[in-house]
């Protein structure tokens, strides 16, 4: 096709000189390095890891070092036969504490951090993908907009040799002054048209540079758009299973339950075995010392709290009921999106075939029109109406495989983290 091929050595010209090609993927993976709203939910999944590395402390051996030094006077009157006396009374104190039982409380924190943790990387693929589809709507805007700008240029071109073809035909008596004006109206129609394109093409520029942190220079053209399920079936119960949302609404749900648990174990006792080590110098009295080691059980059963313990499971459990209604949100909510994205999908990809024949036949009439304008059997304005649906197909064309590839990428990040 004359116009494709005249639209490739346009885009190729346009390219700037010794700018190395960026790719969509390469796109994708810098904006990954560089966006802060990315970067803001990984720092959370960042927490969430630490809260996790807490919880199962809980389990772990504590060994604690105490001490204390002073000086100062005692006067005992006489006690034990000592008076007044400068003393430096001291003591220290190593004791290691291992949890034996808690109720169940630790294994309860130990999930829920755990849990929220699952959650976050959840939410962390999500973003991700969605960060993905957007990078794929802003490399594909400025290279439709290349691409536009390249037929707006090309049909300025052409007009401008069709007016002065038209005004040597009006000199020559060919052909009235209604076809040279309506041949300068285009003209002027597509001039406009290519002040449009250049103003779309800076925009779409800015808006990449702020989405990827990089100049759009020399990007390469996607091939293909992003593979998706081969049926509507099967991308919902790949959402199912696999959708970030969802994902982390389960981990959330899962989390509430381990945090119901975590409270109720606050009615059980806990108990922990401790070992201590110490040794104290004129504590009580000038020349006193003592050292010692005991090893024992501690126990700590709550047996009232005013209520305290009974509002907290509450809380719990109406944290529960939350995350179990976020859950049965998010299952309605991923499906409709899933649907909807995959209607757009199936739509891109029928709308593109279809502009890509309307490109191939406007062409195909052009081309007969050009000719037959020439050996004068139809008037210039056949030919301004066919350059007109040419360029209008053309641009439609680009426009289909831009949206087909941001759909496939859109509805890749609903089903999956990327």
């Amino acid at each position: 096709m004359r116009a494709v091929l005249v639209l490739t050595l346009l885009a190729a010209a346009a390219a700037p000189w010794g700018v190395s090609a960026m790719t969509l993927p390469e796109a994708i993976a810098l904006a990954r390095r560089a966006n802060p709203d990315l970067a803001q939910v990984q720092a959370q999944s960042d927490a969430a890891s630490a809260r996790l590395a807490q919880a199962r402390a809980g389990r772990l051996p504590s060994l604690t070092v105490s001490a204390e030094s002073a000086s100062g006077t005692t006067d005992l009157g006489g006690f034990f036969g000592f008076g007044q006396s400068d003393v430096s009374p001291r003591a220290a104190s190593l004791q290691l504490r291992q949890p034996l039982y808690s109720g169940g409380g630790v294994s309860a924190a130990i999930e829920q951090a755990g849990e929220g943790k699952a959650a976050a990387v959840a939410r962390v693929g999500g973003a991700a993908a969605m960060l993905s589809a957007e990078v794929a709507a802003a490399y594909v805007a400025v290279l439709s907009a290349q691409d536009m700008l390249a037929l707006s240029q090309a049909q300025v071109r052409q007009m401008d040799v069709i007016t002065d073809q038209a005004q040597l035909r009006f000199k020559g008596g060919e052909i009235a002054r209604t076809d040279l004006d309506q041949a300068r109206a285009r003209q002027a129609e597509s001039r406009a048209g290519l002040a449009r394109a250049e103003g779309r093409l800076a925009g779409s520029r800015a808006h990449f540079v702020s989405v990827v942190g990089a100049q759009p220079d020399g990007l390469e053209a996607v091939v293909a758009p992003a593979e998706t399920p081969a049926t509507l079936d099967e991308a919902v119960a790949t959402a199912s299973q696999s959708s970030p949302l969802l994902l982390a609404a389960q981990a959330g749900e899962r989390a509430a339950q381990a945090g119901v648990r975590y409270a109720r174990a606050e009615r059980l006792p806990s108990l922990a075995l401790t070992a201590t080590a110490s040794t104290v110098r004129d504590q009580f009295f000038p020349g006193y010392s003592a050292d010692g080691v005991t090893v024992g059980v501690q126990g700590r059963w709550t047996l009232f709290s005013g209520g305290a313990v009974s509002g907290r499971i509450d809380e719990a459990g109406a944290a529960l009921g939350g995350a179990q209604a976020r859950l049965d949100a998010a299952r309605v909510q991923v499906r409709e999106a899933v649907i909807g994205a995959w209607g757009d999908v199936v739509t891109a990809r029928a709308v593109m075939l279809a502009a890509a024949d309307q490109a191939g036949a406007a062409a195909s009439a052009l081309n007969s029109v050009r000719n037959e304008v020439r050996v004068g059997q139809k008037p210039v304005l056949a030919l301004l109406d066919a350059e007109r649906e040419a360029l209008a197909a053309q641009s439609a064309l680009v426009a289909a495989r831009g949206e087909a590839t941001v759909s496939s990428y859109r509805l890749n990040a609903l089903l999956h983290g990327q």
